[in-house]
């Protein structure tokens, strides 16, 4: 079984708080999906091989913080479409 090569993070107010390490960036995207299930927030992906992070700043929310009306879902629709103007710092 090959060693773990991505580390995973967890971004508070604090800074960044370790959470696991897994063997690759497929896994490393799934867990990230499960783990903001239950604890929503920032994660961050960072690869031990190259010594960069691959994902930053990704917020995931609960499902029961989502937008439940038709202006909630626009408004937000609105800002992620903002964000894209500046770029993004997501690799994957």
């Amino acid at each position: 079984m090959p060693s773990p090569s991505y580390d995973i993070f967890k971004r508070d107010a604090a800074g960044e708080v370790w959470v696991e390490a897994v063997r690759d960036l497929e896994t490393a995207k799934g867990r990230l999906i499960e783990l903001a299930a239950e604890a929503p927030g920032q994660y961050v992906i960072f690869s031990q091989r190259s010594g960069r992070m691959v994902s930053s700043g990704t917020v995931v929310a609960s499902p029961a913080a989502r937008a439940t009306t038709n202006k909630e879902l626009e408004k937000s629709s609105q800002n992620c479409a903002a964000s894209k103007i500046g770029g993004s710092d997501t690799l994957w």
